[in-house]
């Protein structure tokens, strides 16, 4: 297990300034331009920070990538930023690393499609199957809740391979046989439905399946980092309003009631904090079966804490935190979204059951 640091060191206080600065301008209520964040956002140097030196990144840790995704978290940015430059970018690390300077880089999107409609949430169930014909290989099943879908150049798609295990596939965006839609929370989505769909062979099961499962691990751990900054800016937002909305003359922040329900959103959001943290010391330097199982208790906490925080926020506000016009609600939609992925939040606390017994 990797040590914790509680202390952000000074480079990277001065990436959390820069994203907070950038993330000062933006409204949550409307969609970012992809293709100018996406671009800025390289420029910057942000989806580096966290990666190796010799992969093209700026030789950070995943500690650096939590701060970026938390500050995308704190303006609900719509861009796949943990699908494409933390989970496609580990998960090519292990068996492609030449191109993961592209993404850093922001010239290339791939994104990951591994989730099927029967998962609910263990990264070992893949149906779809892969078949070898007249030297190509071609892919039938179907990928659902892709995240990103709206801005991939190519997908990395998991299948099975008789008689081997799960092997990892690229389709290309424009081959794909894709269904595109708008998200309860307003991200790019779709699901691949692929029939006898031609495809890439990029590593078979023996190197596919470990570097997969590190990938899944890590899209856990650091979605729940972004829900971290979500659930910081609604209380920010929650604690703004109490404390200038008046009734019958007096600040509604005054009455002691309101103050512990503050109170109780603060802690939740510490503790969410404070297990993100340890999820991610697990990412840094855990044993593979103490990684998985901290990333789904980080899941399944989190999840649970923002839906609290978030839902409270909207309670705070009143009717007004119920309208698209004003920000809070989209905060709870993204909360609401965040936990029913990867088999929600009950899903988690089984599997962490599951791999704690293996530990002991």
């Amino acid at each position: 297990m990797a040590p914790i640091p509680f202390i952000a060191s000074d480079v990277q206080t001065m990436l959390r300034d820069a994203l907070r600065r950038w993330g000062g301008t933006r409204d949550v209520r409307e969609a970012e331009d992809f293709d100018t964040v996406w671009q800025f956002a390289a420029d910057q140097g942000w989806l580096m920070a966290g990666m190796a030196e010799e992969l093209g990144g700026l030789g950070g840790n995943v500690f650096d990538t939590a701060i970026v995704a938390e500050e995308f978290g704190r303006v609900l940015i719509r861009a796949p930023y943990a699908e494409v430059a933390v989970v496609a970018a580990r998960l090519l690390a292990e068996i492609a690393p030449e191109r993961v300077g592209a993404i850093l880089e922001g010239k290339a999107c791939p994104v990951l499609a591994h989730d099927e409609p029967a998962a609910r949430g263990d990264p070992a169930w893949v149906e779809t199957q892969a078949g070898e014909r007249g030297g190509s290989w071609h892919l039938t099943g179907r990928k659902t809740g892709v995240i990103g879908t709206g801005h991939a150049d190519s997908f990395l798609v998991s299948a099975r391979i008789g008689g081997e295990g799960i092997g990892l596939f690229e389709v290309p965006a424009a081959e794909a046989p894709l269904k595109c839609f708008t998200t309860f929370d307003s991200r790019s989505g779709g699901e691949l439905a692929l029939d006898d769909t031609p495809a890439t062979l990029l590593a078979r099961p023996a190197i596919a399946e470990l570097a997969l499962f590190a990938a899944l691990d890590h899209a856990l751990v650091l979605e729940s980092a972004e829900m971290i900054g979500a659930m910081d800016h609604a209380q920010e937002l929650t604690r703004d309003y109490i404390l200038t909305r008046k009734q019958y003359g007096q600040a509604i922040g005054d009455f002691q009631a309101l103050r512990h329900r503050i109170a109780d959103m603060f802690i939740e959001s510490e503790q969410a904090r404070s297990i993100v943290l340890r999820g991610l010391a697990a990412l840094a330097g855990g044993e593979l079966s103490e990684r998985a199982a901290m990333a789904a208790a980080v899941k399944a906490h989190v999840a649970e804490a923002a839906l609290f925080v978030c839902g409270n926020a909207i309670q705070l506000h009143g009717g007004i935190g119920m309208t698209d016009e004003y920000p809070v609600g989209h905060f709870y939609k993204r909360a609401l979204a965040f936990a029913q992925r990867h088999g929600g939040a009950a899903r988690q606390v089984e599997r962490f059951a599951e791999l704690s017994g293996s530990l002991r």
